[in-house]
């Protein structure tokens, strides 16, 4: 996968992160930027122009963003550091606000579903993720896209006017 493209794979998993319990808390933006800031994680990527982008998603798909960004997901052939960029970048967004919404873990334990690195690995990198219910990718079964829809039709995104007044501009 081209790595600009994977950049932006990586920003919109950050945002439904953020989104996905309905509030954008000030201090899940501000890990956003220490990303931007001390990671090359988003390198060469504008990301108000990214966020703007999701806006117009959000005006035209409304929650299915979400749907869309787990097809991606799976449908895309990720490396293992891809993977666990995607894995950190969701676990730092969760636990920036020092709390852990219930869609937020319906989120990343979706998410997880989605990628295939080893749980071995996930261990060595991130020790046991409190949150994560099955740390056995071999046993995870395929979620349905029954489980898929219903965690999308539970979830509140914020009020469009919240997210477009994110500032992320110039973070670095």
């Amino acid at each position: 996968m081209e790595n600009l493209e994977f950049k932006k794979i990586l920003f919109k998993t950050a945002f439904c992160v953020m989104a996905c319990d309905g509030h954008i808390d000030d201090l899940e933006i501000e890990e956003m930027r220490k990303i931007d800031t001390n990671t090359s994680y988003f390198k060469n990527v504008d990301l108000s122009d990214e966020l703007n982008e999701l806006i117009e998603e959000i005006k035209t798909k409304g929650k299915t963003i979400v749907l869309d960004l787990f097809q991606t997901l799976r449908t895309n052939k990720l490396t293992i550091v891809q993977e666990l960029l995607i894995i950190e970048v969701a676990f730092r967004i969760i636990n920036a606000d020092n709390k852990v919404d219930e869609n937020e873990i319906k989120f990343f334990n979706l998410l997880r579903s989605k990628l295939e690195v080893e749980n071995e690995i996930l261990r060595e990198r991130f020790g046991k993720i409190p949150y994560l219910s099955n740390m056995n990718y071999d046993k995870i079964k395929v979620d349905s896209d029954d489980s898929q829809k219903n965690f999308v039709r539970d979830v509140k995104l914020p009020e469009l006017v919240t997210i477009r007044s994110i500032d992320l501009k110039d973070s670095k």
